[in-house]
Order: structure tokens, then sequence, then C-alpha cells
């Protein structure tokens, strides 16, 4: 499976995400292949700060860097050799983004649930669209990501994602605004790594884990 964890917003939490959901696939006993599709490199850089902890794994969480319009053909190169391709995609509509979603299964759609970020679901849409023209078995997943402990902003970004039924489908969980999910990151490593895991974030990656790819996770 290939996942494309993207959309046209930064600060949504997409490399938290891609490599969070990664760690669990690992951990499931699958090879995977992390790509950092992203300019800025951000999990380029958690993948450095990872390979320095001797307290964890990384022999099954393969990261590299791969941007331009060339990645269809390097992601189609190297499919056979994983099971599972999640991949950051940047904070744009970018032709590293595009070109990765021409060959990928899914894309995942973090949004918060803020106007600013919210305005850009129809311009998301339309980008999903247009790819869907040439590879018409893409879904496109939204997720309420960095969610509200309280209030009605959350149900309300969902009931934005269902104005757009037929392109859209709205992810049955949400991940909340947990500091141990950032925390966790800039020390290379996931979520349920730490030392004293926030059982709530763990809980909440998880079940987007068993969501997305429709399978067990490994506690």
């Amino acid at each position: 499976m290939i996942l494309v964890v993207g959309g046209i917003k930064g600060g949504v939490g997409k490399s938290t995400l891609a490599s969070n959901l990664a760690v669990l696939v690992a951990q499931s006993g699958r090879d995977v292949l992390l790509v950092d599709g992203d300019s800025q490199e951000t999990t380029m850089t958690w993948a450095a700060a990872r390979g320095e902890r001797e307290s964890v794994s990384t022999d099954r969480v393969t990261t590299v860097a791969l941007v331009g319009k060339g990645v269809r053909d390097e992601l189609r190169r190297l499919k056979p050799k994983y099971e599972v391709i999640v991949i950051d995609a940047g904070a744009r509509d970018t032709t590293t983004q595009r070109s990765a979603l021409t060959i990928a299964d899914a894309i995942l759609l973090p949004f918060a649930p803020r106007g600013p970020d919210l305005w850009t679901i129809d311009a998301a849409v339309e980008m999903i669209t247009e790819i869907k023209s040439v590879n018409e078995g893409l879904r496109a997943l939204a997720l309420v990501n960095r969610a509200d402990p309280i209030g009605g902003d959350n149900a309300e970004a969902e009931a934005a994602f269902a104005e757009h039924a037929d392109i859209l489908t709205p992810a049955p969980v949400r991940v909340g605004n947990r500091k141990a999910i950032a925390q966790a990151h800039l020390m290379g490593l996931a979520a349920n790594e730490m030392g004293r895991p926030d059982p709530k974030a763990v809980a909440e990656l998880k079940a987007l884990y068993r969501y997305v790819f429709n399978t067990e996770v490994a506690s």
C-alpha cells in the first residue's frame, strides 16, 4: 500500500502523522518505507534524530527523501521492495505530491478544526478530483487532527468534510492536539515509544492506524 499524508496547508501535523503511522506499520512486523517529499525535510530530521537513539529499532523504518516529478517512477521501482510506503508530502500542492498521488492507494488529509485550515478544503478537493482522472482508485480520507478537547469545532470540521462526500471520506477517529506527539517527534520517536507515553495520544494514533490500514496493530 502507498499512503500519502498530504494536503495544501502547512502546520496541520502531516509529518508527525506520517512518522507515527510508519512506526506502527513497522511494529506490526511489516517492512515500511517512509518518504520525505517536503523540501523542508522535516521527516529526514526526525529520522536523523531517531538514528542516534539506541533505544529504538530503526532497521524496519527506512527513510528517504524524494522530490520532483520523478517521484512516480521512483515509487514504482521501490514498491516491490516494501509492504507499505508512507509519504510525507509537505505543505503545498506541489509537483512531488501530485506525482506521488498518481500511483498512491490513498491520501490522508489532516485538517485542524479552525477557519484558516478548513478554508483549504475546496482546494484540496479540487486537487484530488484532478488526480482521480488518472488514478480512479485513489481513496481520500479527511481527518480532524490537533482536535480541540471541547467545543463544537471538531464536529463542524467533519460536517465540512461531509459536504464533499463524493470525494472525501471522513475518518471516524480524531487525533487531539497532544503535546506528547510533538515532543516524541522532536526526539525521533513515535508517541508510543516515549518512556512515559501519553495513553490518549497512543490510543488515538493506533485507532487511526487501524482505520487507514484496516488491520490490527501491535501493542
